[in-house]
């Protein structure tokens, strides 16, 4: 019964963007390369999760640098909003508020843009009905058969896999744009590093060792490798005295690192639950972070700091970290990944002798 719903629920979904279709089908195609002399203004939509919208930096860069004088909007998640704050390429953030959808949609309506993204590479309802609302003159997206009809330019989504970025970008290299940026990156004011830079005096008990920061946590329980496994990387760390361990939590994992922490002997410092620019902050000051696949080390990418990643699910060639100094490991079948492994990649990330961490017994 439930296979049969979906399988309907699906159907009408696919029959209502069909409608769509005939009734406001654009009649010709934007050619390309476009005169970017006559773009004014750009709205990029990622209505996505925090990884997605750090992935999408790149592209208010490059848009800047091809197109002077342009103004860009980004429209993302009002709870990722923050995360664009003081970024020099965007000249607004235009906070979509999934409860309440009619502000974003009037404000769409009361701009006049010349040139609309809609980066998804895999489509997504929401970001194409933003895209189409915003009446942009030009609407550039990847090619589906539920929004085709709306892009002005597109592009056919089954490409040879490579990075979220590149797909981002992909969208701006077909319109002609000369200058490319390819690297994510985060901005922070005086205030944010000033209270890291606090927090790192007044917490920090090894200051002469690395300092290693640990997610065991992840959105899915079963995408997230053992607790058992990241207490022992932990508690080797601490009593090797290769490294100060602090733990990141996120919302609602507040038991899982409850009894993360009362498993372990050597107890490393929990960080308070910062909000996310503190703590891309707080991670270009530290020297690794070792996490699941989250959306956490695409920050860690953002500032450069080396990443250590576990896969247990996605596609590492898309959505791996980038334009930094990483390992990523995989346990795609439940436990055939050892604490062994992980921590000689810590070792190599933090370039260290081959025996400088050695196992603590009985743990």
């Amino acid at each position: 019964m439930a296979s049969t719903l979906r399988t309907l629920e699906k159907t009408a979904k696919g029959a209502l963007w069909h409608a769509l279709g005939l009734l406001f089908s654009r009649r010709h195609k934007q050619r390309t390369p476009l005169d970017l002399s006559q773009i004014k203004s750009v709205l990029v939509v990622r209505p996505d999760r925090l990884g997605d919208v750090v992935l999408s930096t790149p592209v208010y860069e490059s848009l800047k640098a091809s197109i002077p004088g342009a103004t860009v909007t980004a429209l993302v998640d009002r709870p990722n909003a923050g995360v664009l704050a003081d970024n020099p390429f965007v000249d607004h953030i235009l906070p979509f508020d999934r409860k309440r959808p009619w502000r974003a949609l009037r404000r769409l309506r009361q701009e006049k843009y010349d040139l609309a993204f809609t980066l998804n590479k895999t489509f997504s309802a929401t970001a194409s009905l933003l895209t189409f609302f915003s009446g942009a003159r030009i609407k550039v997206g990847y090619r589906h058969p539920e929004n085709a009809w709306m892009h002005d330019v597109t592009l056919p989504p089954d490409t040879l896999p490579r990075h979220e970025i590149e797909n981002n970008l992909e969208l701006l290299r077909i319109l002609g744009l000369p200058n490319i940026s390819t690297a994510p990156a985060l901005y922070f004011n005086e205030q944010e590093n000033q209270k890291v830079q606090n927090l790192l005096r007044e917490e920090r008990k090894h200051p002469d060792r690395p300092l290693v920061l640990i997610k065991p946590g992840t959105r899915v329980a079963e995408w997230g490798w053992q607790i058992r496994k990241f207490q022992k990387v932990t508690e080797t760390l601490l009593r090797s005295e290769a490294a100060e361990v602090f733990i990141i939590s996120g919302p609602g994992e507040e038991n899982l690192i409850y009894d993360f922490m009362e498993g372990l002997k050597h107890k490393p410092f929990r960080l308070p639950q910062l909000p996310v620019r503190e703590l891309a902050c707080l991670m270009q000051y530290s020297d690794l972070l070792f996490c699941n696949h989250t959306g956490i080390m695409h920050l860690a990418s953002a500032v450069q700091t080396p990443v250590l990643a576990i896969f247990k699910h996605g596609d590492i060639k898309r959505w791996g970290p980038y334009n930094n100094k990483n390992i990523v490991l995989e346990e795609r079948t439940a436990d055939s990944l050892p604490p062994e492994a992980v921590l000689k990649s810590i070792e190599q990330l933090l370039n260290r002798e081959k025996s400088a961490i050695s196992e603590p017994q009985n743990i």
